[in-house]
């Protein structure tokens, strides 16, 4: 497997035990808004029977003009992750593979899109809006739901931004998933059969709401959910 040096320019922590890691775009190194890809670490060892790599979702837009993945770290974590927080640090070298997925919105065959994430799954969805930004659709309307139970809601600043800049773009920062629920139901109701539903959390959440969504008529075709694939090998 090819990969591409990427150089650390900031390390921060967002809220709560959410951290991003920020990094120049390698040379020759493209992405999509809503991409994974494979990170290794380079210069430094984990514990045996960890891995030094980790398949993370590229938060950052190709309009950024940097690289960046965001993870929780919790106090209880790998090997991996402690190299994450207390070693790695600003120009140092992580490795990038070449990005895999396909997890955007469809602008083009929807009348409008709604958006529910759950946790750390707002990276791509984070990575999706801040493209968006710079290529708003007139008369597409965007639901955005995200959801965290703490009330610890990572990129504050991007989402006041993004109220202020795109008109049609409705962000909701939910902290009951009754209600985040009760929201879909309701969107999928009145706009399901032509209307385009991103799903980005963990995985039993993307089946609950698949299986939701399709129990209230919505088209499969219709939903999408952000699936890590392709580093099998």
């Amino acid at each position: 497997m090819n990969f591409f040096d990427a150089k650390v320019t900031e390390i921060r922590r967002e809220i709560g035990d959410a951290y991003s890691f920020v990094m120049e775009i390698p040379e020759g190194f493209q992405w999509k808004a809503g991409q994974h890809v494979l990170w290794k670490l380079k210069g430094y060892t984990v514990e045996e029977g960890d891995r030094d790599t980790r398949v993370f979702t590229i938060a950052s837009a190709p309009e950024d003009g940097f690289l960046m993945f965001t993870t929780r770290i919790t106090e209880l974590h790998t090997s991996f992750k402690e190299v994450l927080l207390h070693q790695l640090k600003v120009g140092d070298v992580m490795q990038v593979a070449v990005p895999r997925g396909s997890f955007d919105m469809d602008t083009e065959n929807f009348s409008s899109t709604m958006i529910v994430a759950g946790g750390i799954g707002v990276t791509p969805i984070r990575s999706i809006l801040r493209s968006y930004m710079e290529h708003p659709k007139e008369g597409h309307p965007v639901t955005v739901l995200y959801s965290e139970r703490d009330g610890n809601f990572s990129y504050q600043e991007l989402w006041e931004e993004i109220r202020t800049r795109v008109p049609g773009l409705e962000i909701n920062l939910l902290t009951d998933s009754d209600e985040v629920g009760n929201r879909v139901d309701a969107y999928a109701k009145e706009h399901g059969q032509n209307a385009e539903f991103l799903i980005a959390g963990p995985p039993r959440m993307n089946e609950a709401y698949t299986e939701r969504l399709k129990g209230l008529g919505v088209p499969e075709g219709n939903i999408k959910t952000d699936v890590f694939m392709g580093y099998d090998d």
